[in-house]
């Protein structure tokens, strides 16, 4: 699957700018020397510096690419302990917490120019007959990036999530119950808590019909987790934000062994295929989660 989770973003309005243009004035550059992270968009194969997006009718798929510096926090303490322990023999005394920060402040400066990157592309479709951005992440950090990326290059983006607030009780009732929509079922993966405690529980691997499982929900556990299948088609794990996580088909065989359209030699040929089928699927699923899940 060309995407193995889907944050849905709405739009107020879909965007009408040329998204090629767009990215192409914001590529991504590496980190600067004494910045902690860099953001920018990226060709869709690397291998090939000037093709930014793809389009599946109206949906145009595109990609950005986060870099941040890894400075091991073990690293840090261990040196500012030292600086720290120097100072305070010198003066004679304790440090005060500022300047204790201070110390700190300046390792971090040294460190940073020395420092290692660890990179990340994260791919983003723009369906404008859903409104919608649809980002292959389930990181609030990342999507907000991405995000305000996107306004900053765009100039204006005018953004909502779905009212989620009613997933956890929903979630609760289908796993109890059984009174999920027609095309949908139970996967064998959720997670409870309990609202006193929050104490957690992981189901997996196992029948949520079970005994104890239903002992939990019994008990007073709520379900903020569960993994669902539609249409036989594609398995996920929704939570209760209503990201779908660890996406993946249910028919991975059948669909491999489909010929490819286009040459088969070109990066792109499996691309295209990958993302008319992510996106038609995602087409047809996502207003069944926001019909049946989203608060109006």
């Amino acid at each position: 699957m060309l995407f193995s989770n889907a944050t849905v973003i709405k739009l107020s309005a879909p965007i009408a700018a040329d998204l090629d243009s767009i990215l192409n004035d914001a590529p991504f550059e590496g980190v600067s020397k004494y910045a902690r992270s860099g953001i920018g968009w990226c060709p869709l194969v690397e291998a090939d510096s000037t093709t930014m997006t793809r389009a599946y009718g109206q949906r145009v798929l595109f990609c950005g690419r986060r870099e941040e510096k890894v400075i091991p926090t073990s690293a840090v303490k261990e040196e500012v302990t030292a600086r720290v322990l120097k100072q305070e023999s010198l003066d004679g005394q304790p440090l005060s917490s500022s300047a204790k920060r201070s110390i700190k402040d300046d390792v971090l400066a040294e460190m940073l120019p020395r420092a290692l990157c660890k990179s990340k592309r994260i791919q983003i479709y723009h369906d404008p007959e859903q409104s919608a951005l649809i980002l292959n992440s389930g990181l609030e950090s990342e999507v907000e990036d991405l995000l305000n990326l996107l306004r900053t290059s765009i100039g204006t983006l005018n953004v909502y999530r779905w009212d989620a607030s009613a997933s956890i009780g929903l979630f609760t009732q289908w796993l109890a119950h059984k009174t999920l929509p027609d095309q949908l079922r139970l996967g064998s993966e959720c997670t409870l808590f309990d609202p006193e405690s929050v104490a957690r529980v992981t189901w997996r691997g196992q029948s949520l019909d079970a005994t104890e499982l239903m002992a939990h929900l019994d008990h007073g556990k709520r379900c903020e987790r569960i993994q669902l299948i539609w249409n036989d088609h594609l398995k996920f794990t929704l939570d209760k934000h209503l990201t779908l996580r660890n996406l993946r088909l249910v028919n991975v065989d059948e669909e491999a062994d489909e010929p490819l359209a286009g040459d088969e030699n070109s990066p792109y040929t499996v691309l295209d295929r990958e993302f008319a089928l992510l996106s038609e699927s995602l087409a047809l699923l996502l207003p069944l989660i926001e019909s049946t899940l989203v608060q109006r």
